[in-house]
């Protein structure tokens, strides 16, 4: 009984994490795509590898755990952006 209840509570906890690691707003990652600027946006968790968000407008976006690898950032506004777990 005890093992059954560790068991779902591993698993419950597991899909908890994940849902919260890809929690980007789509319609956000779609405006940032569109028209590179997103102040205040929800990015977090999002796959920006590879972007091109040179002179980007993200001033106060939630880009916390997203993953920044090989995105170009040089010129982007991130005043006040939270880059908490952000991997670069």
């Amino acid at each position: 009984m005890k093992l059954k209840f560790l068991g779902t509570t591993v698993i419950l906890t597991l899909m908890a994490l994940a849902s919260t690691v890809a929690a980007a707003n789509p319609s956000h990652l779609r405006q940032l795509r569109n028209t590179n600027a997103c102040p205040g946006c929800d990015l977090s968790g999002a796959d920006l590898r590879g972007w091109n968000l040179r002179n980007a407008d993200l001033r106060g976006a939630d880009l916390s755990n997203a993953d920044l690898r090989g995105a170009d950032l040089n010129g982007a506004d991130l005043r006040g952006a939270n880059l908490y777990g952000a991997r670069r």
